[in-house]
Protein backbone atom coordinates (compact mmCIF):
# COMPACT_ATOMS: atom_id res chain seq x y z
CA UNK A 1 0.00 0.00 0.00
CA UNK A 2 1.31 3.67 -1.15
CA UNK A 3 1.22 6.55 1.32
CA UNK A 4 -1.10 9.05 0.52
CA UNK A 5 -0.69 12.82 0.33
CA UNK A 6 -4.01 14.64 0.64
CA UNK A 7 -4.36 18.70 -0.33
CA UNK A 8 -7.06 20.25 1.48
CA UNK A 9 -8.21 23.80 -0.11
CA UNK A 10 -11.36 25.73 -1.41
CA UNK A 11 -12.23 25.98 -5.12
CA UNK A 12 -10.35 28.93 -6.15
CA UNK A 13 -13.27 31.54 -7.41
CA UNK A 14 -13.53 35.41 -7.20
CA UNK A 15 -14.89 36.86 -3.89
CA UNK A 16 -14.76 33.56 -1.95
CA UNK A 17 -11.11 32.98 -1.12
CA UNK A 18 -8.41 34.90 1.27
CA UNK A 19 -11.19 36.95 2.31
CA UNK A 20 -9.34 38.21 5.78
CA UNK A 21 -6.68 39.94 3.58
CA UNK A 22 -9.29 41.83 1.91
CA UNK A 23 -8.60 44.80 2.58
CA UNK A 24 -5.69 45.44 1.86
CA UNK A 25 -5.85 43.16 -1.01
CA UNK A 26 -8.68 43.51 -3.80
CA UNK A 27 -10.79 40.77 -4.29
CA UNK A 28 -8.95 39.83 -7.66
CA UNK A 29 -5.29 39.97 -6.00
CA UNK A 30 -7.05 37.33 -2.72
CA UNK A 31 -8.08 35.27 -5.95
CA UNK A 32 -4.84 35.31 -7.36
CA UNK A 33 -3.30 34.63 -4.34
CA UNK A 34 -5.03 31.94 -3.51
CA UNK A 35 -4.38 30.15 -6.74
CA UNK A 36 -0.83 30.61 -6.66
CA UNK A 37 -0.71 29.25 -2.94
CA UNK A 38 -2.63 26.08 -4.26
CA UNK A 39 -0.92 25.80 -7.81
CA UNK A 40 2.66 26.45 -5.53
CA UNK A 41 1.90 23.71 -3.46
CA UNK A 42 0.50 21.30 -5.76
CA UNK A 43 3.97 21.50 -7.14
CA UNK A 44 6.09 21.52 -4.39
CA UNK A 45 4.43 18.22 -2.86
CA UNK A 46 4.75 16.38 -6.27
CA UNK A 47 7.96 15.38 -5.83
CA UNK A 48 7.15 13.43 -2.77
CA UNK A 49 6.77 9.69 -2.51
CA UNK A 50 3.28 9.07 -2.00
CA UNK A 51 0.07 9.05 -4.15
CA UNK A 52 -1.18 12.65 -4.24
CA UNK A 53 -4.91 13.85 -3.93
CA UNK A 54 -6.53 17.13 -3.69
CA UNK A 55 -10.18 17.35 -2.49
CA UNK A 56 -11.47 21.06 -3.19
CA UNK A 57 -14.23 22.64 -1.67
CA UNK A 58 -17.18 24.64 -2.95
CA UNK A 59 -17.57 23.63 -6.29
CA UNK A 60 -19.29 21.27 -8.95
CA UNK A 61 -17.54 17.90 -10.30
CA UNK A 62 -17.31 20.01 -13.68
CA UNK A 63 -15.69 22.26 -12.18
CA UNK A 64 -13.45 20.07 -10.93
CA UNK A 65 -13.00 18.27 -14.23
CA UNK A 66 -12.31 21.99 -15.65
CA UNK A 67 -9.59 22.47 -12.90
CA UNK A 68 -8.05 19.19 -13.35
CA UNK A 69 -7.88 19.90 -17.46
CA UNK A 70 -6.62 23.62 -16.86
CA UNK A 71 -3.64 22.57 -14.60
CA UNK A 72 -2.63 19.45 -16.65
CA UNK A 73 -3.26 17.80 -13.30
CA UNK A 74 -4.64 13.89 -14.35
CA UNK A 75 -1.31 11.93 -14.42
CA UNK A 76 -0.17 13.41 -10.97
CA UNK A 77 -3.27 14.03 -8.67
CA UNK A 78 -6.28 12.36 -8.23
CA UNK A 79 -8.83 15.18 -7.54
CA UNK A 80 -12.18 15.31 -5.73
CA UNK A 81 -15.12 17.65 -4.36
CA UNK A 82 -14.62 17.56 -0.45
CA UNK A 83 -17.92 16.15 1.18
CA UNK A 84 -19.21 16.80 4.36
CA UNK A 85 -20.80 19.76 6.85
CA UNK A 86 -17.92 21.19 8.33
CA UNK A 87 -13.95 20.74 7.87
CA UNK A 88 -13.41 17.87 10.61
CA UNK A 89 -16.12 15.99 8.63
CA UNK A 90 -14.85 16.70 5.45
CA UNK A 91 -11.02 15.89 6.49
CA UNK A 92 -12.70 12.29 8.09
CA UNK A 93 -14.64 11.47 4.41
CA UNK A 94 -11.45 11.88 2.62
CA UNK A 95 -9.51 10.06 5.14
CA UNK A 96 -12.40 6.90 4.73
CA UNK A 97 -11.73 7.19 1.46
CA UNK A 98 -8.17 7.33 0.36
CA UNK A 99 -7.05 5.05 3.69
CA UNK A 100 -8.57 2.31 1.67
CA UNK A 101 -5.36 1.98 -0.18
CA UNK A 102 -3.14 3.38 2.17
CA UNK A 103 -1.90 2.89 5.67
CA UNK A 104 -0.04 5.83 6.35
CA UNK A 105 -2.17 9.57 5.34
CA UNK A 106 -1.30 12.61 5.22
CA UNK A 107 -3.13 15.64 5.13
CA UNK A 108 -2.45 19.75 4.57
CA UNK A 109 -3.54 22.63 3.47
CA UNK A 110 -2.68 25.47 0.64
CA UNK A 111 -1.83 28.47 2.98
CA UNK A 112 1.15 27.55 3.92
CA UNK A 113 3.15 27.55 0.64
CA UNK A 114 6.49 27.84 2.03
CA UNK A 115 6.65 25.24 4.91
CA UNK A 116 9.75 23.54 4.62
CA UNK A 117 9.19 20.19 2.75
CA UNK A 118 11.61 18.51 5.03
CA UNK A 119 9.01 18.67 8.06
CA UNK A 120 6.61 16.74 5.47
CA UNK A 121 9.57 14.14 5.35
CA UNK A 122 10.21 14.47 9.18
CA UNK A 123 6.08 13.39 9.31
CA UNK A 124 6.37 10.54 7.50
CA UNK A 125 9.74 9.25 9.17
CA UNK A 126 7.38 9.93 12.79
CA UNK A 127 5.11 7.77 11.84
CA UNK A 128 6.96 4.81 12.66
CA UNK A 129 6.76 5.51 15.71
CA UNK A 130 3.95 7.20 16.54
CA UNK A 131 0.20 6.85 15.10
CA UNK A 132 -0.40 10.86 14.99
CA UNK A 133 1.81 13.40 13.65
CA UNK A 134 0.94 16.98 14.15
CA UNK A 135 2.26 20.39 12.67
CA UNK A 136 1.02 23.04 14.56
CA UNK A 137 0.36 26.65 13.57
CA UNK A 138 0.97 29.50 15.30
CA UNK A 139 -2.51 30.62 15.23
CA UNK A 140 -4.09 27.16 17.21
CA UNK A 141 -4.51 25.20 14.78
CA UNK A 142 -2.36 23.07 12.43
CA UNK A 143 -0.70 22.49 8.98
CA UNK A 144 -0.42 19.12 9.07
CA UNK A 145 -1.90 15.66 10.27
CA UNK A 146 -0.73 12.59 9.83
CA UNK A 147 -2.34 8.93 10.64
CA UNK A 148 -1.35 5.69 10.56
CA UNK A 149 -4.97 4.54 11.67
CA UNK A 150 -8.48 5.87 11.66
CA UNK A 151 -8.80 8.39 14.58
CA UNK A 152 -12.27 9.64 13.42
CA UNK A 153 -12.25 11.59 17.09
CA UNK A 154 -9.58 13.74 15.80
CA UNK A 155 -12.10 15.43 13.27
CA UNK A 156 -15.17 15.82 16.09
CA UNK A 157 -16.04 18.46 18.52
CA UNK A 158 -13.83 20.96 16.93
CA UNK A 159 -14.19 24.66 17.26
CA UNK A 160 -12.99 24.88 13.31
CA UNK A 161 -11.47 28.16 12.40
CA UNK A 162 -10.50 29.18 15.41
CA UNK A 163 -7.51 28.92 17.92
CA UNK A 164 -8.96 26.22 19.92
CA UNK A 165 -8.38 23.54 17.26
CA UNK A 166 -4.56 22.68 18.52
CA UNK A 167 -5.66 22.45 21.91
CA UNK A 168 -9.03 20.59 21.27
CA UNK A 169 -7.26 18.02 18.85
CA UNK A 170 -4.30 17.18 21.02
CA UNK A 171 -6.66 16.93 23.98
CA UNK A 172 -8.34 13.78 22.67
CA UNK A 173 -4.84 11.91 22.93
CA UNK A 174 -2.20 10.62 25.36
CA UNK A 175 1.15 12.46 25.16
CA UNK A 176 2.58 8.88 23.85
CA UNK A 177 0.02 9.41 20.69
CA UNK A 178 1.53 12.29 19.07
CA UNK A 179 4.30 13.85 17.52
CA UNK A 180 4.56 17.52 16.96
CA UNK A 181 6.19 19.15 14.38
CA UNK A 182 8.32 22.19 14.34
CA UNK A 183 5.74 25.08 13.95
CA UNK A 184 5.04 27.42 11.11
CA UNK A 185 2.59 29.89 10.07
CA UNK A 186 -0.91 30.33 7.79
CA UNK A 187 -1.00 32.95 5.91
CA UNK A 188 -4.70 34.72 6.70
CA UNK A 189 -3.72 37.95 7.96
CA UNK A 190 -1.41 41.19 6.34
CA UNK A 191 0.90 40.20 8.90
CA UNK A 192 0.90 36.77 8.08
CA UNK A 193 1.58 37.78 4.26
CA UNK A 194 4.72 39.96 4.94
CA UNK A 195 6.44 37.44 6.95
CA UNK A 196 5.76 35.18 3.49
CA UNK A 197 7.12 38.06 1.19
CA UNK A 198 9.61 38.31 3.87
CA UNK A 199 10.70 34.31 3.60
CA UNK A 200 10.51 34.12 -0.12
CA UNK A 201 13.41 36.55 -0.15
CA UNK A 202 15.93 33.67 0.96
CA UNK A 203 15.73 30.49 -1.43
CA UNK A 204 15.09 26.81 -0.23
CA UNK A 205 13.54 23.68 -1.80
CA UNK A 206 10.67 23.52 -3.59
CA UNK A 207 10.70 27.20 -3.85
CA UNK A 208 7.13 28.74 -4.75
CA UNK A 209 7.71 30.74 -7.55
CA UNK A 210 4.03 31.94 -8.38
CA UNK A 211 3.36 33.24 -4.91
CA UNK A 212 7.11 34.69 -5.21
CA UNK A 213 6.50 36.80 -8.20
CA UNK A 214 2.91 37.53 -7.00
CA UNK A 215 3.55 39.70 -4.04
CA UNK A 216 6.59 41.27 -5.94
CA UNK A 217 3.69 43.22 -8.12
CA UNK A 218 1.21 43.11 -4.75
CA UNK A 219 3.44 44.23 -1.72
Amino acid sequence: MSDALLIFSRFPRLGKVKTRLSPPLTSAQCFELHSSFLLDTLDRIASVNAAHYLFLADCSIQEIRQFTHDHALEDNFFVFPQSGQDLGERMWNAYQKVSKFSHRVLIMGSDTPSVPLTYVEQAWAKLKRYPVVVGPVKDGGYYLLALTQPRKNLFENIDWGTHLVMEQTLSKMSDREYFLLPPWYDVDTPTDLHQLKDDLEKGFEGFPGRTYQLLRKQI
